[in-house]
């Protein structure tokens, strides 16, 4: 009987590690993607007016969930998600490229640009197709199939409150004209998940409960989320983002949160939520004490009249978060 020889440890050992590493580096399962297209008509420059003066047609309610675009011309201004965004979708407009994926509970504003519109959902998020066909992550902006595949939109300072809310911090900004109500069809904001994007869902990170509502910040190639309790009526954050001092402003009773620089013009400042300020500015500075509203510009005190500057930020769910954004670091994890 010829005996059997094995080969030695030394010579398996590069072999095994070599298999280990590949089985490391293998690729994930690629986010699946269900088509849809003609499901939501884009809307494309609705006419626009003033906050004050739309109000007075009394066709948005107080409560009612807005966009809003907090920086620029006109103080900024606000888009009633039951009017003009629910039912289309996608805006594309002078203002920005607005999308609202109910879904991914998430809406995302980016720099202009036209001819975008509903494509389907991939991985549970919402995509949209550019006119030139290139597909585009809504939560993420960046494009991962077609001619501009690796680019990314630019996301324009804003953030989600309520009409009331916003109308009370910039009653001067800007809105779409409601017309007599009738111009633009007024469509409830889905209170389920639709089934096709439940559909494309894969698994998940279990860092969190799937559906916990996060802020995901993006600096340069470095994403961090931070979970928000709705049962907390306001808080303050205060971190580091690849080097990049940060606060992140929370306030439950419009479940809104946004992030800003902890820096205005070379000054350091170390924010808090202040329980006992107003509701128009429930957030202040221990260096010089004073109020900031929630859309960071500065009401009463030393820097009254001053703006922070906006840190690239997003509301979502976290299977949405988590999904565009694999390597993302958690407050607290």
């Amino acid at each position: 009987m010829i005996p059997l020889r094995l080969p030695s440890l030394k010579l398996l050992l590069p072999a095994l590690f070599l298999a280990a590493c590949f089985a490391a580096n293998a690729e994930e399962p690629a986010p699946k993607l269900l088509v849809h297209p003609n499901l939501f008509e884009a809307l494309t420059e609705p006419p626009c007016s003033y906050c004050s003066t739309q109000h007075r047609k009394k066709l948005v309610k107080d409560e009612d969930l807005v966009l809003a675009w907090i920086r620029g011309a006109h103080n900024g201004g606000a888009i009633p998600v039951r009017h003009f965004l629910s039912g289309p979708r996608v805006i594309n407009d002078t203002y920005g490229l607005f999308f609202y994926d109910p879904d991914g509970g998430y809406i995302a504003a980016y720099k202009k640009d036209y001819g975008y519109k509903f494509h389907g959902w991939r991985g549970g998020v919402m995509v949209v197709q550019g006119r030139d066909g290139t597909l585009w992550s809504a939560l993420s902006g960046a494009a991962f199939d077609g001619p501009q595949k690796g680019k990314r939109l630019e996301r324009i300072p804003s953030m989600t409150t309520n009409w009331e809310t916003w109308r009370m911090l910039h009653p001067e900004s800007t809105v779409y004209d409601l017309y007599d109500g009738k111009k633009y069809t007024v469509s409830e904001l889905p209170k389920e998940m639709d089934k096709e994007a439940l559909a494309s869902l894969g698994s998940v990170d279990e860092r969190l409960p799937k559906f916990a509502p996060v802020l995901g910040v993006e600096i340069g190639d470095a994403r961090k989320a931070y979970p928000l309790d709705e049962k907390i009526e306001r808080a303050c954050f205060t971190d580091e983002v690849a080097g990049r001092p940060l606060a992140v402003f929370w306030y439950g009773p419009t479940k809104s949160a946004v992030a800003f620089e902890s820096t205005l013009e070379g000054q350091k400042l170390t924010f808090y939520a202040d329980q006992i300020s107003p509701e128009t500015c429930p957030f202040k500075d221990k260096e010089t004490g004073t109020r900031w509203t929630l859309a960071g510009r500065g009401v009463d005190g030393p820097l009254r009249g001053k703006e922070l500057t906006w840190v690239p930020s997003i509301q979502s769910k976290w299977y949405a978060w988590s999904g565009e954004n694999p390597q993302t670091a958690v407050l607290g994890k």
